[in-house]
C-alpha cells in the first residue's frame, strides 16, 4: 500500500510539474508571461523551496547538501524562481545513477548572486551543452531517452532567468556530473521584468 501510494504521489507530482512547465513555457513563447516581481529574501526562498523536495530526495537515496549564504534582498518572481530551482533539482535527480548526490549553493559574487545546482550524474557531452537549453532538445544518452520528460524544463529556466536580467549555463563532463549556475544581478534592469497587475 505504501509503495502504491508513493508511486501514485510521484506520478501526480510529475504530471503537475509537466503541466506547469508547458503552460508557463507557452506563455513565455507567446510573450504573455508576466512576472509578479517583489522584494524577496532569496536565502529563505531557496531554503523553503528545497524543504518541499527534501522528502523525495531522501526517499530516493540521495545525499543532499545545502550551502545557503545570506545575500541582499532581490526583486524577483518568487514562484518563477522556485520553479527554476526545482526544474534543475529534478533534472539532477532523474539523471543520476550510482552516485546519488545533489548540492545547492547560494552566494554573493561581486555584483551578482549565484544559485547553483550540482550533481554527480551522467554528465553532458561538450558538443551538446548549449543545445540542452533549446526547447524539446534531449541529450542522446539512452538514460535520458528512457526517462520521462517534456524537454522544456531547461528552456523554461532560461526564459525565467533571462526575464530577470540573468544568465544560466552548464559546466559538465560525461560521467563526472553537472553544475548549473544561475547568475542574477543584484539590481536587475527594470525593462527585463514586467510586474503583474491585479
Amino acid at each position: 500500500q505504501q509503495e502504491y501510494d508513493r508511486i501514485t504521489r510521484k506520478e501526480s507530482e510529475r504530471r503537475t510539474a509537466l503541466i506547469n512547465n508547458i503552460r508557463d513555457f507557452s506563455r513565455s513563447e507567446a510573450g504573455r508571461k508576466e512576472y509578479d516581481v517583489r522584494e524577496t529574501d532569496m536565502s529563505e526562498l531557496v531554503h523553503n523551496t528545497l524543504d518541499s523536495y527534501r522528502y523525495q530526495l531522501e526517499q530516493s537515496g540521495f545525499q543532499f547538501e545545502e550551502k545557503i549564504d545570506e545575500v541582499p534582498p532581490m526583486r524577483v518572481d518568487r514562484e518563477a524562481m522556485a520553479r527554476s530551482l526545482l526544474n534543475l533539482v529534478n533534472n539532477a535527480l532523474k539523471y543520476s545513477q550510482d552516485r546519488k548526490y545533489i548540492g545547492v549553493n547560494l552566494y554573493r559574487d561581486n555584483g551578482s548572486v549565484k544559485l547553483e545546482v550540482v550533481d554527480q550524474g551522467i554528465g553532458i557531452p561538450h558538443q551538446e551543452q548549449q543545445k540542452i537549453f533549446e526547447k524539446f532538445y534531449r541529450v542522446g544518452d539512452p538514460l535520458v531517452h528512457n526517462t520521462k520528460g517534456s524537454g522544456l524544463g531547461l528552456s523554461l529556466v532560461r526564459h525565467i532567468v533571462h526575464a530577470h536580467g540573468g544568465e544560466v549555463s552548464v559546466d559538465s563532463a560525461p560521467g563526472q556530473g553537472s553544475k548549473f549556475p544561475i547568475v542574477l544581478p543584484v539590481q536587475p534592469p527594470q525593462y527585463h521584468v514586467r510586474t503583474a497587475t491585479a
